[in-house]
Parts: structure tokens; sequence; C-alpha cells
């Protein structure tokens, strides 16, 4: 949003020990006045339904629904990113749910997602304007729930497109006029639901009607029939129709966004049918192409004036997959000359909750982001930005390392590429946003360890019990005790590769701590194989480096740090602090911007890169 100064505003993180938000002021070029720039923010897949209503789980909790406060209970859900969401003077997320009491469901779909109709004056409340409707779960809830969707929001003042009772409604664009400009957007989706006898493709020409029975939905009475027009449901994405679509609102808008959902769940690289379709509302006349459906996030990229986001991943969902925790919301700043700005704020879903992230969790994702992203966006510590006009500022710098093993640690800049000596390199990247118990997240919650399950209590996490005066994790146990203390990740985490275990323990103790580590196939069921290390008895803080094998079947790896009781005497305790998990690569020939870590075997020559001037621009230490 802009102000009478003539400066765009941006709200951003910071950390000076406590989690802040900081306003940013940033000029406006003097050749786009103020009045004529228009700040866009774009958030992930939302919804508010299946485990947001269940039992916390008391080693991993997470925020709950209350059906006797459903409207302040979806308020506090988008509490801690709202002044992100008002930053902005259009905020689009795509509503991957309808919002409805009526209790008809889909009677093939295996996964409904259905919201109460509360969640919409909370979005409005927390600075949502628009939603997109042309997705894969907007007809969950069938006729009544499209229904029942469409008159919420716009009884809340959502503006939305995407969905309705035929296709020329769901094609229909929205218009938003702000500060002088026409604002065009379209939604459409490629997931229609064709493998099933009722799909969700809204289609003028289709003459048959879908008939439903009672008996085939749960909650409704099975002398009940729905019978409604094969002509409703969402915008299914064609390259005719993204092409029409587009080129009609390019004429009536000085600013076109298409949001295309579709491509394959979980993957972060765009499939070759989104890339086909993204390029076809590029040439159409498309200033931003945004799209969602993987639940991961992927790259923002520049091609010819269009920015593209190639999926925006979870903004408030209740999936437990471990790469679908880390987010970002997306803005950017337009004319009607296109794009001046544009930036990346990165987000943590912690119990269902986002939130935004500073130090490490912020980094993570900044440097993951860029990795996919085209070079025109700038990276350092605490940015991934792209200006218009603003030259790419390079930063070189050659060293030649040496080391037995040794382990270097980034602090700014990347390995550009390994001039001399690849094969004595490793490049590695730390697979645990979260690990140093600190403050990382904006909320009322002090240090308490997101994305961690352990039992959380007044002596087990805090300032008073991390490495050097940091945040840290405690476990005790009694004689009374009849189970171990647990640490451990809330999920298993995604591996393809060796791994090294880094971090600090403290153990003064006789009792047994142990680091089991255990791999999986997947996400459910058994262990592929195991390792059980017993951690020494120390006189203080000592390093941990444990080196680990992947097994060749294994996809997914989980440690827990584990306490044992005591046979007789005082309680027991065992602190853990600045834990990483560190992935390598078969080869750092090619370097990368999400590296963070380097292994260094013998004598090997080293291209870092940076895109900051500043003195501290390229930083690597080894660890002690």
């Amino acid at each position: 949003m802009t102000d009478p100064s003539g400066f765009a505003q941006r709200k951003r993180t910071l950390s000076d020990g406590l989690s802040l938000w900081l306003r940013e002021q940033v000029l406006v070029s003097d050749s786009h006045p103020r009045e004529g720039t228009v700040a866009l923010s774009f958030g992930g897949d939302v919804m508010f339904d299946r485990r947001f209503y269940e039992d916390d789980h008391p080693l991993e909790p997470h925020f709950q629904i209350r059906p006797d406060d459903r409207m302040g209970s979806h308020q506090t859900i988008l509490q801690y990113i709202s002044p992100l969401l008002q930053d902005a003077d259009i905020t689009s997320v795509n509503l991957e749910t309808p919002l409805t009491t009526t209790p008809w469901r889909h009677p093939s779909k295996r996964y409904h997602f259905v919201s109460h109709p509360d969640a919409a004056p909370a979005m409005v409340d927390a600075g949502i304007d628009y939603v997109a409707l042309g997705n894969n779960h907007t007809l969950d809830a069938l006729m009544p729930g499209l229904d029942e969707t469409l008159q919420t929001l716009s009884a809340a003042g959502i503006e939305r497109s995407g969905a309705g009772r035929s296709s020329t409604e769901a094609w229909e664009p929205t218009y938003f006029e702000r500060r002088g400009l026409t604002i065009g957007l379209v939604s459409c989706t490629t997931v229609t639901g064709d493998q099933y006898d009722i799909d969700w493709s809204a289609d003028d020409k289709q003459s048959e009607t879908y008939s439903v029975s009672g008996d085939d939905v749960a909650e409704v009475s099975d002398t009940e029939q729905l019978t409604f027009s094969g002509s409703v449901g969402v915008a299914a994405a064609t390259r005719d129709r993204i092409s029409r679509t587009v080129s009609e609102v390019d004429a009536n808008a000085d600013v076109t966004v298409v949001q295309i959902h579709g491509g394959t769940e979980y993957q972060q690289e765009p499939i070759e049918e989104i890339r086909r379709l993204t390029e076809t509302a590029k040439t159409a006349g498309a200033d931003l192409v945004v799209n969602h459906h993987p639940h991961v996030t992927g790259g923002v990229e520049l091609q010819d004036g269009t920015l593209v986001a190639w999926t925006l991943g979870n903004l408030v969902f209740d999936q437990e997959f471990w790469s679908m925790f880390p987010s970002y919301l997306l803005t950017v700043h337009v004319t009607d000359d296109g794009i001046t700005r544009a930036y990346v704020d990165p987000l943590l879903i912690e119990g269902y909750v986002p939130k935004g992230v500073v130090d490490k969790p912020r980094t993570w994702q900044l440097r993951e982001t860029a990795t996919l992203s085209s070079d025109e966006f700038l990276l350092d510590h605490n940015r991934l930005e792209h200006v218009a006009k603003d030259e790419t500022p390079t930063q070189m710098a050659t060293r030649t390392l040496d080391g037995d093993g040794a382990i270097y640690t980034r602090n700014s800049g990347w390995v550009n590429r390994v001039i001399d000596g690849a094969e004595s390199a490793e490049l590695g990247r730390d697979l645990l946003p979260t690990g140093r118990f600190d403050e990382p997240d904006i909320d009322d919650e002090r240090y308490e360890g997101p994305l961690w399950r352990f039992s959380r209590g007044s002596d087990s996490n805090g300032l008073e019990f991390g490495y050097d005066g940091s945040g840290g994790i405690q476990l005790s146990r009694t004689a009374d005790d009849s189970q171990r203390s647990i640490l451990t990740t809330t999920e298993p985490v995604p591996v393809t590769g060796p791994t090294t275990l880094l971090g600090q323990y403290r153990h003064e103790t006789d009792t047994r701590l142990e680091l089991l580590v255990r791999w999986y196939e997947s996400t459910s069921g058994s262990a592929l194989d195991s390792a059980s290390i017993d951690l020494d008895q120390t006189t203080g803080w000592e390093r941990i480096e444990r080196s680990l094998s992947t097994p060749e079947e294994a996809f997914y790896i989980r440690f827990y740090f584990r306490l044992y009781p005591p046979d007789e005497g005082e309680k027991r305790v065992a602190n853990v602090d600045n834990i990483q998990l560190v992935e390598w690569t078969d080869s750092a020939a090619s370097g990368g911007k999400d590296y963070d870590y380097l292994r260094v075997h013998e004598s090997c020559t080293i291209e870092f890169r940076s895109s900051s001037q500043s003195d501290e621009a390229i930083s690597w230490e080894a660890l002690d």
C-alpha cells in the first residue's frame, strides 16, 4: 500500500531477541506516482476443516476450532499473518473448500474439505479481498454447498471467480479499481474430476442433470434426493479458453492476473501441462500467472515481463507432511507499465496456523525459493526480491579450502561452482527449518519448539535450557517414570542421500541418553532400518556430529533423542540445542543457492557468489 509521503509500504519480520513486525518504506519510482502503484499479495491453499476439529496430541499440539466460538477461532487462525495480508491493496488466496453447513457431499470423492461460513468474515477481518474458486474442492458439498459459498462470500464482501452455475459464470473475471488502475483476475483448474460420474467442471453445453440420493451420502436422509445441472461447477482450464478469456481481460484491465490450479501434488517443479497453460496465459496478455495445487512451495520467475509463481503451497491447511510446513506470501507491485517490484515473505504453518518467521526458518525458505527462481530475484540473508530497473549486483570470490572431512557452514553467499577438486567436495542442505529452539515465529508463545514433538512443560523448553544462553530443549526423567523422555520431529523428514546429524547436547549424569535413527519407505509403516547410538556423559556442552547412510529403499528419516529413567535417586536431565540434519549431494560441481554446508575431503578451489555488495556478502566458516 502507499501513503501520502510518496512511499510504498511493506511490513516484514525482524528479530532483536523478540519477533516483531517492521514497516519498511520503499520509495516509488519517480516515473510511477504513488497513486499508480498497486500492491497485490497472493497466499496459497486455504481450508478450515478436518483436523481443525480433532483432539490435540499432547506432544504435538495443533489449533482446534471451537464449535461454540467459530468466529473467534477462525480469527485466531489468521491473526498472526493479518499484518501481511492487510498490507496490500488486494490480497488473494485459493479457497480450497466450500463455506457451507449443508450435509450434502460429493458421493465419490475420498476427501471432502467443507468449512463453516464463519470463515468468510474472519478472512475479511484478516485482510483477504478475493478468493480463487477454480479448484478441485469447490464442489465438495455439491450444488447446495456452492450456492451457500457464493452467498456467504458476497455477504462478507469477498470477491471471487473460478466457479458458478454455468461455464460462462465460472469464467467471468473479477475486476478491482485501485489507485487509478483496473485489476482483472481469472481463476481456473486442470483438476476437474473426469474420473467420477459427477465431475465438477462447469459446462454450458452439458444438458444432463446429476442426481444424488441420501443413502449415498452420510448425514442425509435416505429418502432425500438432490438433482442439479451438469453445467454447474468450476472453470476448466484449456488453452483455448484461457487464451480467449485472458485476451478479453487484458483489453479491459491495466493488470491481468490468472490463477491456475493444477499440476502434481507435492512436487515443486511444474509439469508440462502447467507450463503450457502458463505460456498460453502469458502470450494472451497476463501480467501475473499464479499457480497452486501441489501444496508445496515452488519458485517465482520473470518471463518476458510476466511474473510466474509455480506453486504457492499451503496457507491455512491441516496436512501433516514435513515439506508442507514452510510457506510464503508473494507480493507484487504493479503499475500501468508492468511489474516494478516482487518479493516473498516466508511463513511457517505450525499446528495448522500460518505465522511469519525470522532467523533460520526465514533464511531457509528464502534460499529454497531462490534455488527454484529466476536470477532476476536477488537473494541475501533476509530477502528474496526483484526490483525493476535495478541492476543485479554480483560479487564473486575464489578460495581454496583444505580439509580431511572438514565441514564449512554458510553465513552469506553461495557456492557458484567448484573450479578444481570437485571430487573432494560435497554440498549439503539442512533439512530442518527449525532446530535452534529460539524464537523463530510471530506469535504469542515463547520458545515453543515449532515442528518438534516433546513433552512440553515449564522445565522442558525455554531460554535457560539452550547452548550459550539461547533457547533449547531439556529432557527429564525420575525413577518413578515408566517411559523415556523423547525429542523428535513432528513428522518423518524426506531424504534421498547420505546425511550428517549436527548439534549440541549436555548430559552430566550417568543415565542413558540414546540417539535413535530410523529410516522409512513412506510416511507410514514400519522402519526399514534403524541405528542406536549412546551419547556419552559430558562435563558441559558437547558437539554432535554423526554421519548416517540412507538405505537405498528409504525416502524418509526420523531421529529420536531418548532419555531413560534412572534406577533411583534424583531427577536426571539432558539438554539439546542447534540440531541440523544435513543431506549431502553426490557432487558439488554445479553449486546452488539453497546449499548451506560444504564438506571438503581434500583440497578444492571454490567460486563463491553473492547478489549483495556488502562487505560480508560472502562468508563461510569451518565448524569447530
